[in-house]
C-alpha cells in the first residue's frame, strides 16, 4: 500500500533533483564528458539525405511553425467542448517560454561544430527544440490515448510521435548546434513540465 501511494511523488522528486543537478552542472561546464565525442560520432554519419532529413525534422521545432498549429487545435477543442484538453494544449506554450529564461540562467555557449542548416543563435542549454518536442509530443500521445479508439492505430501513432521526438533532439546534435547534454536537459525539463501540465489539466476537468 505504501509503495502504491508514494512511488509517483518519489519518482517526480528524483526527476526534479536530477534536472536541477544537470542544470547546475551545465552552468558550470561548457560541455560534459562524452559530449564532444558523441557529437562528432553523430556527424561522422553525414550524408546528403541525412542533411536534408535533419533540416526538415529540426524545422518542426520553429516557433512560427507550431504556434499557428497550437492556436488551431485549441480552437477546435473549445468548439468540441473539450475545454480541459484545450487548456492543456494552450498551456504547452508556457514551459517553452520559460525555457528562454532558463537558457539565460545557465548561460552555456553553443558548440562550434555546425555542419548543415541555418546557424543557431543564442545560448545552448537546454535545447529549446527538445523541450518543444517532448512537451508537444507528450501532449499528442496523451490526447491520442483519449480520442483514437482502435488500439493498433493508437499505438502506431504514439510510437511514431515518440520516434519523432527522439529524431528532433538527434537532429540538433547532428547539425552541430547543441551538445547531447543540451538535448537531455531539454527532455528532462520537458518531462517535468508535461507532468505538471497534465496534473493541471486533470484539476480543470474535475472542477467542471
Amino acid at each position: 500500500m505504501i509503495q502504491r501511494i508514494y512511488w509517483k511523488p518519489c519518482c517526480l522528486g528524483l526527476g526534479l533533483l536530477a534536472t536541477v543537478a544537470l542544470f547546475v552542472l551545465a552552468s558550470a561546464f561548457p560541455k560534459f564528458p562524452g559530449d564532444e565525442r558523441a557529437l562528432v560520432g553523430f556527424q561522422g554519419l553525414q550524408a546528403g539525405w541525412l542533411d536534408n532529413a535533419a533540416i526538415a525534422v529540426s524545422s518542426l521545432g520553429m516557433f512560427y511553425v507550431f504556434l499557428p498549429i497550437v492556436a488551431v487545435v485549441v480552437a477546435i477543442l473549445v468548439l468540441k467542448d473539450r475545454r480541459a484538453d484545450a487548456f492543456l494544449v494552450g498551456l504547452s506554450l508556457v514551459p517553452m517560454m520559460l525555457n528562454v529564461g532558463l537558457k539565460a540562467l545557465v548561460d552555456r555557449p553553443r558548440p562550434d561544430f555546425h555542419i548543415v542548416g541555418p546557424h543557431a543563435s543564442g545560448l545552448s542549454f537546454p535545447s529549446g527544440h527538445s523541450v518543444f518536442a517532448f512537451i508537444v509530443g507528450g501532449v499528442i500521445i496523451y490526447l491520442v490515448e483519449q480520442f483514437v479508439q482502435p488500439l493498433a492505430l493508437r499505438r502506431w501513432i504514439q510510437g511514431s510521435v515518440a520516434v519523432l521526438v527522439v529524431a528532433i533532439g538527434a537532429s540538433r546534435v547532428y547539425m552541430g548546434v547543441h551538445w547531447p547534454s543540451d538535448v537531455i536537459g531539454g527532455y528532462l525539463f520537458g518531462a517535468l513540465a508535461l507532468l505538471v501540465m497534465i496534473a493541471m489539466r486533470n484539476a480543470v476537468a474535475t472542477s467542471r
